[in-house]
């Protein structure tokens, strides 16, 4: 088959699995020819060896059954890097990226240390120390693969000097007043909608009958992990703003906000101590 037939049949074959099948076919063959999207789409005409029309062939099947594009190329855009993401590890959401913009602004550009609960892949802590040159910081997670995921993504934009990546459950740690940011996007999807998520972590999403599980405990551990005038900023769900703030303000929190994204959706909380 030439270019042009493949990302037909892969735009084909996506027709009901994406609102973008067009977009991810030939971003796909891209993927597996090895080059540029803009390259590929330059080569129309030309025939593809069998052994790439198979295995394009072969990760259209794996997209068609529900599989993430993430996934399957090992890749995802956040805050304008590439992030390695191999399966297991949560996929950074567009949505997040608000959490790193407020850190980055709450930073003033001035030398701070992090700590990320539940980094997975890093995205958010790899992300603020690249655009604060002055930070560090620390990525805690409970997952093996995501530990792993986070110094892989660490090296490959040289990051590895500046921050530390250890398996730990934040339950387990005792820091007193060392840090000056805590941030985390913790799981908040409730129990009964876990159901329907069949290739994400669970563990990484799953926040209880009511998604809010994890956050009485994160907020006041991360106000003993604060220095004074230390800074919480955490992703929420729209609907528990409320319960947020009532939960800060009970620990001690001052200057508590609740932030909507673009959506009008309440998304960030953040709070001082």
């Amino acid at each position: 088959m030439d270019v042009k037939s493949l990302i037909l049949f892969g735009q084909k074959s996506l027709n009901n699995i994406t609102d973008t099948p067009r977009l991810e076919s030939e971003l796909l063959l891209s993927y597996v020819l090895k080059m540029g999207r803009e390259k590929v789409l330059a080569c129309f005409k030309e025939n593809v060896l069998p052994a790439d029309e198979e295995n394009f062939k072969l990760l259209v099947k794996k997209r068609q059954s529900g599989c993430p594009f993430s996934y399957i190329t090992c890749h995802k855009a956040f805050m304008g890097l590439d992030f390695f993401v191999p399966e297991g590890v949560l996929i950074p959401r567009p949505e997040t990226e608000m959490l790193v913009e407020e850190a980055v602004k709450m930073s003033h550009g001035e030398e701070k240390y992090l700590l990320d609960i539940g980094t997975g892949t890093g995205c958010i802590i790899l992300s603020f120390l690249y655009y604060n040159h002055k930070s560090s910081g620390l990525g805690i997670d409970v997952s093996d693969v995501a530990i792993e995921t986070a110094k892989k993504n660490a090296l490959q934009f040289n990051l590895s000097d500046r921050v530390d990546f250890v398996w730990r459950d934040y339950n387990e740690l005792a820091f007193d007043g060392e840090f000056d940011i805590v941030v985390s996007n913790p799981p908040y999807v409730k129990k009964e909608s876990c159901k329907n998520l069949y290739f994400e972590p669970t563990k990484a999403l799953d926040g209880g009958s009511d998604g809010f599980d994890f956050y009485p405990g994160l907020i006041r551990k991360a106000y003993k992990f604060l220095r004074k005038e230390g800074i919480l900023i955490i992703e929420i769900d729209d609907g528990m703003e409320q319960a947020i703030r009532n939960e800060m303000e009970k620990t001690g929190y001052k200057d508590i906000e609740i932030l909507k994204d673009l959506a009008g959706l309440y998304r960030i909380a953040e709070g001082v101590k």
